[in-house]
């Protein structure tokens, strides 16, 4: 299966590394905080997951190249970046700028200076791991079956739980975890991808009732009245489990709704198109904004939901309109300089 530009899946990962940007401001947007981080690491695992099987066609050893290449090339370009801007940026002595080289080597969730690097070597794994399950389990429900599997060995067996204290090195922890987010996108690649035009009037009907109620169950989430997890926990035992699975899910397809809705308007899917380097300069532009703002006397102080999201797209468009031009010259020249071939 060849990877193919889909302008809504773009405008679904744009939504998802800005919430990322959101959630990262911190607590003081209210309660955009919260809500945020129900769904935005498992959005893009499942965006990702979508496209897993571009590698049916690769040996092993194929796949683990093109991956590398597609992944790991750019994370080490922004280690590079980020460890340049912190040097300049801090007063540290060179053993602690030794640690943090360190930090970005084993690339573990909430143990990076640049903390959005972490998703790289995440994704790497997970897509390694989740092409290795599928050349042994053929079957899609097999697939499930052991997502799932994995999904509840994390929570039981593991001593931390990798969605709070991940400690794996690569994240392999937060891989096995979220596992089951990158399977659901790939198992739904197909239904998701079909457009069809001529839906009877039931069908559209069907179609619009589904919408209302996953907006409707949005807003409820967003509120933090979940009556869809009162109702199940009261009804099914030990549901709490598996429901931040089903919760996540839901809000992710009312995402792939909106993204729908606005494929075609504006210039949207070609931002979308640049989500590995929106989120590899998400601690790079963070700095530059701060530092500027230091110059000028301001502080750059973010007390609400909306302005959370104000400065996220001064912060998204600053990084496609300028960083991404300059660096992306800087990637290609620095590889070809090494004898590599960049993707």
């Amino acid at each position: 299966m060849k990877k193919q530009r889909v302008e809504w899946i773009d405008i679904l990962k744009l939504s998802g590394i800005a919430a990322v940007f959101c959630g990262h401001l911190g607590k003081e947007t209210g309660g955009l905080y919260d809500f945020v981080f129900l769904y935005h690491v498992p959005l893009f695992f499942f965006a990702s997951g979508i496209f897993a099987g571009n590698l049916e066609d690769l040996s092993i050893w194929q796949a683990v190249r093109k991956r590398f290449r597609q992944i790991m090339f750019p994370y080490l370009f922004f280690v590079l970046i980020s460890m340049i801007v912190i040097i300049l940026t801090t007063d540290e002595n060179i053993y602690v700028y030794i640690g943090y080289g360190k930090q970005f080597v084993f690339g573990i969730r909430n143990q990076m200076y640049a903390s959005s690097l972490w998703f790289f070597s995440c994704l790497f794994t997970m897509s390694i791991l989740f092409d290795l399950l599928r050349r042994i389990f053929r079957k899609d429900i097999f697939l499930l079956v052991i997502s799932v599997v994995i999904y509840l060995i994390t929570i039981f067996l593991l001593p931390n739980k990798p969605d709070v204290i991940p400690s794996w090195i690569f994240n392999i922890d937060s891989a096995l975890y979220y596992l089951i987010y990158y399977t659901a996108g790939f198992l739904l690649r197909e239904k998701l991808q079909e457009e069809r035009g001529d839906l009877s009037v039931q069908g559209k009907v069907v179609r619009l009732a589904g919408t209302v109620l996953l907006a409707g169950y949005t807003l409820l989430v967003y509120m933090k009245k979940d009556v869809l997890a009162d109702a199940l926990y009261r009804t099914i035992p030990g549901v709490e489990l598996v429901y931040p699975v089903i919760r996540g899910l839901l809000l992710i397809l009312f995402q792939v709704v909106l993204a729908k809705l606005f494929a075609g308007i504006g210039n949207l899917h070609a931002v979308g198109k640049e989500t590995m380097w929106l989120c590899g300069n998400e601690f790079i532009v963070k700095k530059i904004f701060t530092a500027a703002a230091g110059i000028v006397g301001v502080r750059i102080e973010i007390g609400s939901a909306l302005a959370a999201v104000l400065y996220t797209c001064v912060m998204i468009g600053f990084i496609y309109k300028v960083l991404i031009r300059l660096e992306k010259k800087v990637y290609r020249r620095l590889f070809e300089y090494a004898g590599l071939k960049p993707v």
